[in-house]
């Protein structure tokens, strides 16, 4: 059987400044002519100190000391109702998106969470984790759910049961004031007083598109809702409502947009391995300074909020704000399919699996710690060049495992190779190592490269090589990887150490 909730944020504008808020200062949300701003919503700090709503802006700045004031933005709350509709996806593929809340059919989903209960808590959860405060109603039709929501919001007293909304006032069907006067005029002033009307009369009197609208608020008359389609890309902003000028006051917005962004990808099936944090700043002295960028990169597809809000943390502590923040904001480009890791009955191995997540999870810690330059992981390439036969990766899983190239060899190689190869003495032809080097064995001939056009010519070095590689040993137990030049003057080389 369809089930739809109805979710209505009522105050939205100051939702919305207080979700980027943590503490307890005066907040209002004004709106009206640059000179003559009034109060539309305080918080509660502020409604103690005196303000209402009502009130000009500067009257309640002369109450509440510290008043800190937002000019409504009716663009933003748009922008914050689509990305709680991204949110909401999670719950049901059919999310219709409102100028002030949301519609949800959620019978289909009840057996997905383990029913109504189950359900209705993990909304409520999630809901207060993005920070805000929903009026909530279920009913079989969804202009049912939202008239019922709409009766909660206003605090109205709710009917019994759906079927008996004959007490709700007229003006929560939300139709024009000037129809609700002419209602008001001829004494009828609740629901119930409609419904005793000749529906003929009532048709002529205020039209059939009243007629038809009070037979969906029953669930009489069929009602279909344009559904949400999500968006291919994750983007959500907040405004901060005061100026943040350390990192770590950036950790609470941030951990709003996480929660977001979890709700967004388990509604998308998919994860996320590249997270770009945006912060805009004030300008106080002359022109603001560009926007500071928060990269966070990850090894595998991840969409859990604390563990993303972990390497947040990390990532902030080598980060340092040109200017006061004014605006956070998260973006995720590219979705990636999120495979979740399957619990096992049994404990964990002495020795962890091919796919633990263990190693990941602390790559991932090191590289937002210290960054990609020193943090990365290592490939094979095709090319029998020492140094040419590896390169620097960014950490990541690809969806197909990497191989090592069939040419790669099996003789012994060592562990640290260094950058450039030292020219060792000799004493005759025997190579020293501070001491006379043993050689172990060898040669082996590496001769490739000609094909590499860059030369003296063209401002590089040679990159044609033509070498004996040995592996030698010093009385010290020293193990090394040296060559010898095959042209002249046939110099010997330290190019790497095993030991």
């Amino acid at each position: 059987m369809a089930l739809w909730l109805a979710l209505l944020l009522p105050a939205l504008p100051l939702q919305l400044a207080e979700r980027a808020l943590n503490g307890t200062l005066p907040l209002a949300i004004v709106e009206g002519a640059p000179q003559r701003l009034a109060v539309i919503h305080c918080n509660a700090t502020a409604q103690a100190a005196g303000v209402a709503p009502g009130m000009k802006l500067a009257a309640a700045q002369a109450l509440a000391h510290g008043l800190i004031a937002l000019e409504r933005n009716a663009e933003r709350e748009q922008d914050a109702l689509t990305e709680l509709a991204g949110w909401a996806y999670q719950f049901s593929s059919h999310v219709v998106q409102q100028p002030d809340g949301l519609l949800l059919e959620t019978g289909a989903s009840e057996r997905l969470f383990g029913g109504h209960v189950s359900l209705h808590r993990a909304l409520v959860t999630g809901l207060d984790e993005l920070g805000y405060r929903a009026a909530l109603a279920y009913a079989t039709a969804p202009r049912t759910a939202r008239l019922l929501a709409l009766a909660q919001a206003t605090r109205v007293a709710p009917p019994t049961s759906e079927s008996a909304l004959e007490s709700l006032p007229i003006r929560l069907l939300e139709w024009d004031e000037a129809t609700n006067e002419t209602l008001h005029a001829l004494g009828l002033a609740k629901v119930g007083d409609l419904l005793a009307l000749p529906r003929d009369a009532f048709a002529r009197r205020f039209g059939t598109r009243r007629l038809e609208d009070l037979d969906r608020a029953l669930g009489v008359r069929a009602d279909p809702q344009p559904l949400f389609a999500p968006p291919a890309r994750f983007h959500a902003q907040l405004e901060l409502p005061a100026d943040f000028s350390e990192t770590a006051q950036l950790m609470f917005p941030a951990r709003r947009l996480l929660a977001s962004l979890e709700g967004f990808l388990r509604g998308r099936n998919a994860g996320a391995t590249e997270l770009v944090f945006s912060a805009t700043h004030s300008a106080r002295r002359g022109a603001a300074p560009a926007p500071t960028a928060i990269a966070l990169a990850l090894a595998a597809p991840e969409r859990d909020a604390q563990r993303l809000a972990a390497l947040l943390a990390e990532r902030l502590a080598r980060v340092t704000l040109p200017a006061p923040a004014l605006t956070l904001a998260l973006t995720v480009e590219r979705l990636h399919r999120f495979t979740a890791l399957n619990a096992s009955l049994l404990p964990p191995a002495a020795q962890g699996g091919e796919h633990g997540t263990d190693w990941l999870h602390l790559a991932e810690t090191l590289h937002a710690r210290l960054g990609s330059e020193r943090v990365f992981q290592l490939q094979a390439v095709d090319d029998h060049r020492p140094e040419h036969a590896w390169r620097a990766l960014p950490i990541a899983i690809g969806d197909e495992p990497r191989t090592t190239p069939a040419s790669i060899t099996s003789a012994p190689r060592p562990l640290l190779l260094l950058p450039t190869p030292q020219p060792l003495p000799m004493h005759g032809e025997q190579p020293l190592y501070r001491e006379p080097l043993t050689l172990v064995t060898g040669p082996e001939r590496i001769e490739c490269g000609w094909w590499d056009l860059a030369g003296p010519a063209a401002g590089s070095p040679a990159r044609a090589v033509h070498r004996d590689y040995f592996v030698a040993r010093n009385a010290r137990g020293q193990w090394l990887w040296i060559y010898r030049e095959l042209a002249a003057p046939r110099g010997w080389f330290l190019h790497g150490l095993f030991a």
